[in-house]
């Protein structure tokens, strides 16, 4: 079944898969209302759920990203994918054309979430260093 949305969980491919716990740093979005979150988006009709999150990605961070893999049930409806992108990790924030986008950056811990809960990225995290 296809999902109805997609999620990037994105590290960088100079840290080799290393989670927060262990250093790692993972990229954020910053939403007007939702505040930080995950970069990631609907697909559109006839959309494949790959297309779909490199477009979103592109257009909420302005990263080239490798998938690495899906996670197809953590969220009934959606899927996360765990990619990597050659952009080195910073504590430079970053901007992009996109309304529902406020600013973007590297994070190496859970930011302070509004509308998702710290455990949900938690678990994301430890499934992406499970998955490596």
């Amino acid at each position: 079944m296809m999902p109805k949305f997609v999620l990037a969980w994105i590290t960088s491919s100079d840290e080799h898969g290393a989670s927060l716990q262990d250093g790692g740093h993972v990229v954020f979005v910053r939403h007007p209302e939702r505040g930080w979150e995950i970069p990631g988006g609907h697909l559109n009709d006839g959309e494949s759920p790959e297309t779909a999150l490199r477009r979103e990605i592109l257009e909420e961070t302005g990263l080239q990203v490798t998938i690495k893999t899906w996670n197809k049930t953590y969220y009934p409806e959606g899927w996360v994918a765990s990619v990597v992108t050659d952009a080195k990790p910073s504590s430079q924030r970053w901007e992009v054309d996109d309304s529902k986008v406020e600013e973007i950056g590297w994070w190496s811990e859970v930011p302070p979430v509004i509308m998702w809960t710290k455990q949900e990225f938690i678990d994301l995290d430890e499934w992406c260093q499970n998955s490596n």
